[in-house]
């Protein structure tokens, strides 16, 4: 097989994945990590990359939890395609602030489990 074909059709591929809705939630996490980055006050691009990596990772598992607690705030929630995306912008926001939050309570119950530390 030609290499040109070959690039071709991964390019195409990863194309039609982006603008998928499974793709488009994860680009909608990315973007949020990266706004989550320039939001902050210290700017290093290490920790963008962090920011933007987190962002996709946390889009598809807490999309739908962000879907819920807009919903628990009392905000009607219309069913359609741009709310996924909304909501996955929303969690790449949140995920390293909810990633710490977690990370902080885990190592809290541990300490207590522990005991003091001498």
């Amino acid at each position: 097989m030609d290499a040109w074909v070959w690039i071709s059709q991964h390019f195409y591929g990863a194309l039609v994945w982006l603008t998928g809705e499974a793709g488009r939630l994860y680009l909608a996490g990315a973007v949020g990590g990266a706004y989550r980055a320039l939001m902050s006050e210290r700017r290093r691009w290490r920790d963008g990359i962090i920011s933007v990596v987190a962002g996709v990772f946390s889009a598809p598992y807490l999309a739908p939890v962000v879907l819920a607690v807009l919903e628990k705030a009392g905000l009607q929630v219309v069913d359609s395609p741009n709310v996924g995306v909304s909501a996955g912008f929303l969690a790449g926001l949140t995920g390293m602030s909810l990633a710490k939050l977690v990370v902080a309570m885990i190592e809290g119950q541990a300490a207590k489990l522990v005991g003091p530390a001498k």
